[in-house]
């Protein structure tokens, strides 16, 4: 009530002023009485546009949405992922929220996406390369040592990528896609020996994702071995594996640090992409206020600062490594041997062309116009 009297009380003197200055056309008594009249009514206009703008969700059923994630609830990516759900529960009065579930709890991470697609989760955190075959035209941006290194940089030429090309929309037509992102850059990891070149990646079993990865892993000579996150601990305390390829902030977060000496951060090789979809039937039976709020929080912005926030908590992760094991070291091959592993990973580009050259798709010309966004959004 403070606040509508307050509101009439300002109209009153409007009028009354635009009256002194002749702006009320001449003014008689019964003028002003009008204009006070007037000035109550859109002041309790306003009041009401206001009630009603702040209610805009109270007459909506409250919405609980599951969201899978492979990595911990704890980890500083979990949340960041938990800042953006509660975002959406602000902006929605708390009506929409948003339940996650760390640590492959609710779906394996190799498994999600069906999870997904199924209904069982409303959300998921998808690492398209866990998913052999599915997303090819995704992976263009994941092509070893041919992509971005900065996972808000992957962002941008995804999602430019996603708008100009069918083929691509198609392909992520699987799920209602709301961010579309990088993991911060790949490097390999060992346990008994740093690789200064190409000899000492022969024979080695390194953990890596599936797809481009595996196959010029393969191509450098090592034994690549597809781990789930989850088991790559126990793998490599095991010696099962010698070491790794993935990125700082997924280091931390698995702990993988305590079974790992050398980082070959010098050489960057890969991001991979995530894809936080949605189950299709869900987001079409949420009601459109809802849908504008995820909208308005996911897509090319969201994700591009999203890449950001990814960016500076692997950064973070790196400090915390590097502080706790004061023996860690972090490996740059000499610029003759980058280019070696360099030289044999542009030799597996024309067979990725060929796999992906079908229906009509010119998928040569959709390699080079992702490396030229890739340059265009290089800083």
């Amino acid at each position: 009530m403070k606040k509508r009297t307050l509101l009439i009380l300002f109209a009153v003197m409007l009028a009354a002023a635009m009256a002194f200055t002749g702006c009320g056309g001449g003014g008689t008594a019964s003028d002003d009485g009008g204009g006070e009249a007037d000035a109550e009514a859109a002041a309790e206009g306003e009041a009401e546009g206001g009630a009603e703008e702040e209610s805009a969700f109270a007459n909506l059923d409250p919405v609980e949405l599951t969201f899978t994630m492979h990595d911990p609830e704890t980890s500083r990516i979990g949340q960041a992922t938990q800042a953006w759900a509660d975002e959406v529960s602000a902006l929605t009065d708390g009506k929409l929220t948003i339940k996650i579930f760390g640590s492959g709890t609710l779906a394996p991470g190799p498994e999600a996406l069906n999870f997904v697609m199924d209904g069982t989760a409303d959300i998921g955190w998808l690492f398209t390369m866990f998913y052999p075959g599915q997303f090819p035209l995704t992976e263009v941006v994941a092509l070893p040592m041919n992509g971005p290194t900065h996972p808000a940089q992957t962002a941008q030429v995804l999602w430019d990528l996603y708008d100009a090309t069918p083929e691509l929309q198609a392909e992520l037509s699987k799920v209602h896609v709301l961010f579309m992102y990088g993991n911060p850059v790949n490097f390999i990891s060992t346990k008994k020996g740093p690789i200064n070149t190409l000899d000492d990646i022969k024979g080695l079993k390194l953990r890596c994702p599936s797809g481009a990865m595996t196959e010029v892993m393969k191509l450098w000579g090592a034994a690549p071995e597809v781990v789930p996150p989850g088991d790559t601990y126990d793998q490599l305390s095991k010696d099962v594996i010698g070491g790794t390829s993935w990125e700082w902030q997924g280091l931390e977060a698995f702990k993988l640090y305590e079974q790992l000496d050398y980082y070959m951060e010098g050489m960057p090789i890969y991001e991979g992409v995530f894809v936080v979809g949605m189950n299709n039937e869900k987001w079409e039976t949420l009601d459109p206020a809802y849908q504008q709020v995820l909208s308005d929080t996911t897509g090319k912005a969201g994700s591009v600062t999203f890449g950001e926030t990814f960016y500076n908590a692997a950064q973070e992760s790196k400090t915390a490594i590097l502080e706790a094991d004061s023996t860690a070291e972090v490996v740059t091959p000499a610029a003759e041997a980058i280019a070696e592993f360099k030289a044999i990973a542009d030799g597996y580009i024309p067979t990725w062309v060929e796999a992906n050259t079908k229906d009509g798709f010119d998928a040569q010309a959709y390699f080079e116009k992702a490396k030229e966004l890739t340059e265009q959004y290089k800083n």
